[in-house]
């Protein structure tokens, strides 16, 4: 196997599915995860994420370390739901009945897979009686139920350190996980953990009517919680359809209240991702065969690289850094973009070269990706991003408020249900906000604090700036295009001047 081939090994997907292999080797513990676990008692915890921010992963490694401690756990995806009976429905009422029976089918189905070994006696008999379909009883969910409160584990018998130290894997202080495992894992007198991943997935969020599956599979989670305080569950989603279930029109807006305060918003940090890299990188190394101190040099020609279409050099490190969004995944599948692109120039170790190439298909592949995600919202969203090539990729805000302005006598352009118009303040504003969202767009704005007298804000670092009360703040920003779409940028703009 080549020096390459060991790096994909170790670089492959960023999914979850293709790291699960090497995910108990190199699992980083994001500082986050105590937060993770502060489930509050009789309700389920919502983990909302950027696509690729490392959901799964986490979900991954709790339901790991809960088989090891022998706690009762369910690891549930939308595909172990049968929702054919949802068909025709459309009013959240009908739905959340209908997804509750849904829900606890499939609950039954994996305690029978795999939770088998702790029906014993009463418990036994009870799910069998209530798994009879075809001559259920009324009461059927109700004996599930019944059937999950004597599942769960008495929290007596759960070894709440040894669960600290398993989850925190010597990455994370064990004092604040351990508190977050006492005061809301092991809450009630006894646990059972339910892991709902991509839940999303049971819908199609692009069709506004399947919005309310999404809705109803929540308040169906939330209602087994109310019932049963013992039973722990985390959920996921992503982040564009959470702001998809808070912007709809249509939707269950008088749930949202009742949803916020359950709501998490997972990120990736820069310290994080760097972690995740340099534990990955030394993996590969070893495997390599390499016994140096600087395992980055063994598949990297040197330390430090020119950035692709500029004479400027950073750190391979912090290129891969800046060019991640906060997303694990980017800078995973980045590294095998570019240990590709040096297999296919005979290469074992990785150069400029690559990353020049590497990252003109990298920029192009994030740029239809965020389309995607965004494109309910906003069906015209590449045909915007691509209209950056007009301006500078770093402008004040009268500069981008005109460039705005401009879009919709360009091409149709329109949010949700509405056409936006040429020289709308309100409508520029709404599509700022928009790219804003997606992270296209960050604003820099000044602080005397920092280093260099300024500071990045993302939208998570401050959702509520892009509106037109903050015009002010709006005015005082420098405004950028991320680095990971300026190289799709130039690729146009160099399209179009050969065009010329």
């Amino acid at each position: 196997m080549s020096r390459m081939d060991i790096l994909q090994k170790y670089f492959p997907t960023g999914t979850t599915e293709g790291d699960r292999q090497i995910l108990s080797k190199i699992f980083i513990t994001p500082e986050q995860l105590p937060d993770v676990l502060a489930s509050p008692s009789g309700s389920p915890k919502l983990l909302v994420g950027n696509k690729g921010v490392g959901k799964s992963a986490i979900l991954e490694w709790i339901f790991a370390a809960a088989k090891r401690k022998k706690m009762p756990t369910l690891f549930l995806r939308p595909d172990d739901l049968d929702t054919s009976r949802l068909n025709g429905l459309s009013d959240v009422s009908s739905i959340k009945r209908e997804m509750y029976e849904c829900f606890l089918d499939a609950v039954a189905c994996s305690i029978g897979e795999n939770l088998s070994g702790y029906l014993k006696g009463d418990a036994a008999r009870i799910y069998k009686e209530s798994l009879a379909k075809g001559t259920r009883e009324p009461d059927w969910m109700g004996k599930l139920v019944n059937v999950l409160g004597r599942l769960s584990k008495p929290v007596t018998q759960v070894d709440a350190n040894a669960l600290a130290a398993d989850l925190s894997k010597e990455t994370l202080s064990q004092e604040k996980l351990l508190s977050s495992i006492q005061n809301h894992l092991l809450d009630e007198k006894s646990v059972f953990v339910i892991l709902f991943d991509d839940t999303d997935q049971i819908a199609s969020p692009d069709d506004p009517q399947h919005l309310n599956r999404i809705w109803g599979l929540l308040l169906a989670i939330r209602k087994l919680t109310s019932k049963s305080p013992n039973i722990k569950c985390i959920v996921t989603l992503r982040m564009e359809v959470w702001m998809r279930l808070l912007r709809n029109e249509k939707g269950q807006r008088d749930q949202i209240d009742h949803f916020r305060p359950l709501v998490m918003f997972l990120r990736a940090p820069e310290n994080l991702i760097k972690s995740i890299f340099n534990k990955r990188i030394s993996f590969a190394a070893k495997d390599s065969g390499y016994k140096g101190s600087q395992p980055i040099t063994h598949f990297f020609e040197d330390p430090w690289m020119r950035l692709p279409t500029s004479t400027g050099r950073r750190s391979w490190d912090q290129f891969l850094l800046k060019s991640s969004r906060e997303r694990p995944r980017d800078m995973i599948q980045f590294v095998n973009h570019l240990a590709k692109s040096a297999k296919d120039r005979g290469s074992d170790q990785i150069g400029d070269a690559d990353a020049e190439k590497g990252m003109e298909h990298f920029s192009k592949e994030r740029a239809e990706d965020l389309a995607i995600e965004m494109g309910f919202d906003c069906p015209q969203f590449l045909d915007v991003i691509r209209s950056f090539i007009n301006i500078d990729f770093e402008s004040d805000f009268e500069d981008l408020r005109k460039h705005l302005h401009s879009i919709p006598s360009r091409f149709a352009i329109q949010i949700g249900s509405k056409a936006l118009k040429p020289d709308s303040d309100g409508d520029a504003v709404n599509l700022l906000s928009l790219l804003h969202e997606s992270g296209f767009l960050n604003a820099r704005i000044p602080d005397s604090r920092q280093p260099l007298g300024y500071k990045h804000v993302t939208f998570l670092d401050d959702p509520h700036l892009t509106q037109m009360s903050r015009w002010n703040d709006l005015q005082a920003a420098k405004w950028e295009v991320h680095p990971v779409f300026r190289t799709y940028l130039l690729g146009l703009i160099k399209e179009r001047d050969w065009r010329k």
